[in-house]
């Protein structure tokens, strides 16, 4: 016990010997922190800035060796340095650059910008690239040794762009990666945006390949528009573009535009919807006026005003490259289309035109009347939705008349009543040289004299095409108002139907008494033998009605009536029992 006791107050009077522990120690400070200093740091905590540690500064902290406290188990052997004046026991790191705060975020975008721009400018080299294998794994990875010995080696193309992705930080695009390398790439509506479609470009901007590639409704800006502008300055073998639906703006629509001037490989390149003013309008009025290798021209779905329709109307007549343009959907209104017309009219080229739903009005509608009567190249013309009148439509059934170019027509969703719509009907049927093939007039009602006028030009030109909207059962114009309704399924039940330019026989009875009358074999005889005929055959008329609208037609030709075409409707039906009967 006196040896305890001896031993305890020798340790006292050691201890009674020591420093305090609060004693000042000089301060430390540690420029970089490596690795092997994280591992001799093992089980104490370290708090870490955000900012990298190159530019920041480290202080050692200290604690009091009586604050330490002490393990409980008495078998554990005494550390050498327990009696230690200070212990550390936290690493701090101050930040250095809390002073001068920087925007890091625009800081990164400028990277990305000289980044791209840089990468745009070189020249692709393979040896540039760090090639990537496909059995680049270990070979524990594979369950079983079936796989070839032999390491293929990745596609140039596709190393490039991954090198790119991560330059600029985006993740690659897996159903890109997988069509890279083939001639048609549509990536529609998949959300890209700007930054992706930079990576794209990039990867595209050699290549031999591709020849149409689709990114519509990828909203990918002004900033993927000067991309995409600047890949096809450079790549000259892709022919068809789509980039439709990206809110380009006016900025990425100049950037377009310019390309324009300068690319010789596209044929043709779709641009609607993306929000193009004026501004733009006069550049790519410019652009089409310099471009002689451009077929096909989409703007539809745009901002374009009269003002904008003043600049493509002027390069409209004078360029002679144009195959299709569709300017739909935009603000033209009647002096923009006056200004179209009178471009269309100098043209001598363009064949499809789209101007449907601009509001031309009435004005515009009689301008493009004009320019038709003189333009021997449109072939398709499209004027939907330009609030048109039975004037208009008038207009346009004088040339049908005489114009042997155009093939389809469509005026659809216009104001043209069922008056218009019967007169273009039979501007096509009187025509001798004309070869429309199709019609549209979608939602404008029609009367039943349209349908028998339309017959007769099948009768002629089997292949033609009409679409109408609701059949009424008398016309809607003011001269209408006072005319009876005609009922379809009653007259085909009636000997003979008068209308405004047809008088249908129903009774083939009445043929046979025709042809008595007629003596010179010419399948026409005058009014009254007409009407004479009707009286031998004893089947109930509307005598007034019938002797005044017989007489005005035969006023309207050489005096007589032709009956042929109900020779013809008669074989017709003969033909068809007997193929019943066969």
């Amino acid at each position: 016990m006196s040896t305890l006791s001896e031993a305890n107050r020798s340790d006292e009077k050691e201890a009674d010997r020591l420093p305090d522990s609060g004693t000042e120690l000089p301060r430390l400070d540690i420029v970089e922190v490596n690795k092997e200093a994280e591992e001799d740091l093992v089980g104490y905590s370290i708090k870490t800035s955000r900012t990298s540690l190159t530019t920041s500064r480290a202080t050692f902290s200290r604690t009091p060796s009586n604050m330490i406290a002490q393990p409980e188990d008495e078998d554990s052997e005494e550390d050498e340095h327990t009696h230690s004046s200070v212990l550390i026991t936290e690493l701090q790191i101050e930040d250095a650059e809390t002073r001068d705060e920087v925007n890091q975020e625009d800081v990164e975008k400028q990277e990305v910008d000289s980044l791209y721009d840089q990468l745009m400018n070189e020249p692709v080299r393979k040896g540039d690239i760090k090639v990537i294998l496909y059995d680049d794994k270990p070979e524990e990875f594979y369950e079983t040794d079936l796989e070839s010995e032999a390491e293929e080696e990745e596609d140039f193309v596709i190393s490039y762009y991954k090198t790119v992705c991560e330059q600029l930080g985006q993740v690659p695009v897996a159903y890109f990666l997988h069509r890279i390398r083939e001639p048609t790439i549509r990536m529609r509506y998949r959300g890209l945006g700007n930054e992706a479609t930079k990576a794209i470009a990039l990867a595209l901007k050699e290549s031999v390949t591709l020849e149409r590639l689709d990114l519509s409704g990828n909203w990918i800006g002004p900033d993927g528009a000067n991309s995409m502008a600047r890949l096809l300055e450079e790549n000259d073998y892709v022919t068809d573009v789509i980039l439709s639906d990206n809110k380009m703006g006016s900025e990425g629509g100049e950037q377009i535009a310019k390309m324009l001037n300068i690319n010789c490989g596209l044929r043709r390149l779709e641009l609607s919807g993306n929000d193009f003013d004026d501004k733009c309008a006069q550049n790519f009025a410019l652009a089409i006026e310099n471009n002689k290798y451009l077929r096909e021209l989409n703007l539809s779905h745009n901002r374009f005003t009269e003002l904008g329709a003043e600049y493509l109307g002027q390069a409209i007549g004078s360029n002679e490259n144009l195959d299709v343009l569709d300017l739909s959907w935009n603000h033209i209104r009647e002096a923009g289309g006056i200004a179209i017309a009178k471009g269309l009219k100098e043209n001598v080229r363009l064949k499809v035109c789209n101007l449907s739903w601009n509001g031309l009005g009435v004005k515009g509608g009689l301008a493009l009347v004009d320019a038709m009567s003189s333009n021997q190249s449109i072939t398709e013309l499209d004027i939907s939705g330009n609030r048109f009148t039975q004037e208009v439509a008038t207009g346009f059934a004088k040339v049908l008349s005489t114009n042997d170019t155009m093939k389809i027509l469509r005026m659809g969703n216009n104001l043209i009543t069922s008056a218009g719509a019967l007169a273009l009907a039979t501007g096509v049927n009187n025509a001798q040289h004309c070869e429309m093939e199709e019609l549209d007039l979608t939602d404008v009602p029609v009367e039943y004299e349209f349908l028998r006028t339309i017959e007769d030009v099948k009768s002629t030109r089997p292949n033609f095409r009409v679409k109408h909207g609701p059949i009424m059962r008398a016309g809607n114009t003011l001269q209408d108002i006072s005319s009876p309704a005609i009922d379809v399924e009653k007259i085909k039940k009636e000997p003979v139907v008068l209308l405004k330019e047809h008088i249908i026989v129903n009774d083939f009875r009445l043929l046979d008494i025709l042809k008595r009358y007629d003596e010179s074999s010419t399948l026409s005889i005058s009014a009254e033998d007409f009407i004479a005929a009707l009286e031998e055959l004893a089947v109930p008329y509307d005598k007034k009605r019938l002797e005044s609208s017989v007489k005005a037609f035969a006023a309207t030709s050489t005096g007589k009536i032709y009956f042929g075409s109900f020779v013809s409707a008669e074989h017709k039906k003969q033909m068809a029992e007997q193929e019943k009967v066969s």
